[in-house]
């Protein structure tokens, strides 16, 4: 009978005080794979394969990163895989999955499903032990767990002078998909941080340019702009981009058309206006505001990335109008290279007359 009331007790202990932990599960296979299953985290999706999905932000493992429209034609919410290849007592490789199944594999040992904390605390502590891909794999497999925020770990990855230059710009982006104030508070107290080294600062600028971008971002980051050197000016120039807010887009035209601003600064800020959510009128209004030749050439490339008519109509008056000679060469030559059915009767409209 004591047995019998003891049994239960038992059961209710944690999988990791029954045996062993998963650490050590992993270390006690010498040679072949060891995988694994846990649950993903909210608003995490794959195909089973490569391709990652979590919220706006697309990732194909190990390197490719994406935003906006995702091409995956089935998205599974889950389970996250982790295979983990061993030779001579050594881990040397990793392999992350959300969704799908393992296939069959004599040499695989499987731990089948295991607590998603203590998943992501294991492969958090590899990411930093690893190196090249098998650290980016395993840093993006703890993030992917359940059931656990991560981001004051990521931060101390961040900051620490001891690990690796990529490993810390890797945690800062892995912030970013954190949608919560918690994260947003961390990556502005790593993007104001003049101890750090400006690719961490800079990454944390970038993670905050995210399609829910608030406006208070916004004006937090143009508060912070007059601190911020050229190279992260324009890593806050790329991120306030992503924002269609008006207050962005007129953050970015009033920089072009900021005299006290240098030409390579106005430049960036004019290319990322191009580039982002502003609406084309925007562009085509900031041409009154360029009394600089070169400027107005940059603008010509600029306003040739945008594929509507109000673009196209600005950018053969400048190729008519502009006063400078080079000015109008270059808009005619972006012209040509649109393929556009107008831009092209233009172009032979002039050589024709």
């Amino acid at each position: 009978m004591r047995v019998t009331r003891f049994l239960p007790l038992l059961l209710a202990l944690p999988g990791t005080l029954l045996g062993q932990s998963l650490s050590r599960q992993v270390q006690s296979v010498r040679d072949g794979t060891v995988r694994f299953t846990y649950a993903a985290r909210s608003g995490l999706c794959g195909d089973g394969r490569d391709a990652i999905r979590t919220g706006p932000v697309m990732v194909v493992l190990p390197s490719i990163v994406s935003y906006g429209h995702s091409d995956i034609d089935v998205c599974f919410t889950g389970p996250v895989r982790v295979a983990i290849g061993r030779s001579n007592g050594e881990t040397v490789s990793y392999r992350v999955h959300v969704g799908g199944r393992w296939s069959a594999a004599d040499d695989a040992t499987d731990l089948g499903v295991v607590p998603a904390p203590e998943a992501a605390r294991f492969l958090l502590d590899e990411a930093v032990r690893s190196s090249g891909n098998n650290s980016v794999y395993a840093l993006a497999a703890a993030v992917f767990a359940d059931s656990i925020d991560l981001t004051p770990d990521l931060a101390r990855i961040a900051r620490s002078g001891d690990a690796r230059r990529e490993l810390r710009q890797r945690a800062v982006f892995w912030i970013g998909t954190y949608d919560d104030p918690s994260a947003t508070q961390t990556l502005r107290s790593l993007a104001s941080e003049d101890g750090l080294e400006e690719e961490i600062r800079g990454a944390a600028i970038i993670a905050l340019g995210r399609d829910s971008m608030s406006d208070d971002d916004v004006t937090w980051l143009r508060q912070l702009y007059p601190r911020l050197s050229e190279k992260l000016r324009d890593n806050a120039f790329l991120a306030v981009s992503r924002s269609d807010s008006p207050r962005a887009s007129g953050w970015l035209a009033g920089v072009v058309g900021d005299a006290n601003e240098s030409e390579h600064t106005r430049e960036q800020a004019m290319f990322w206006l191009g580039q982002g959510r502003a609406p084309t009128d925007v562009l085509v209004r900031l041409y009154d505001r360029l009394s600089e030749p070169a400027l107005r050439s940059h603008y010509t490339f600029v306003l040739s990335q945008r594929r509507d008519s109000p673009a196209l109509d600005k950018l053969i008056d400048v190729a008519q109008h502009d006063p400078e000679k080079s000015v109008r060469h270059q808009a005619l030559f972006w012209l040509g290279q649109s393929k556009d059915r107008r831009a092209l009767a233009f172009i032979r409209d002039l050589v024709t007359r």
